[in-house]
């Protein structure tokens, strides 16, 4: 599903290069910038109006796969060539019995 219909008139994006999405959005009167960087595998935001402490930095394992993948497809989607997402964790099956036989 292209970010064009689940995100609404506040959010802005746009390629910073063939490996990067910007988005763009306010509350509450501030301006928050995050950069999705496909190539580092990692999420920075910042705060425009408050930019010498506003930089925070989120590898991309510790954020979640479907919002994820929903930023690289509107990077493609505005023309960018990012690499593949890692593939997903296996989980362990969780056991068809108790501890006990």
């Amino acid at each position: 599903m292209s970010l064009t219909a689940a995100f609404n008139d506040d959010y802005e994006t746009e390629m910073a290069n063939s490996y990067v999405l910007v988005v763009k959005y306010d509350v509450a009167g501030y301006t928050h910038v995050l950069a999705y960087d496909f190539m580092a595998r990692v999420m920075t935001m910042r705060n425009d109006d408050y930019p010498e402490n506003s930089l925070r930095m989120t590898p991309f394992n510790q954020l979640e796969r479907d919002s994820l993948v929903d930023m690289r497809e509107e990077l493609i989607r505005l023309g960018g060539k990012p690499p593949a997402l890692s593939p997903e964790p296996h989980t362990l099956n969780k056991p068809a019995r108790g501890l006990n036989p």
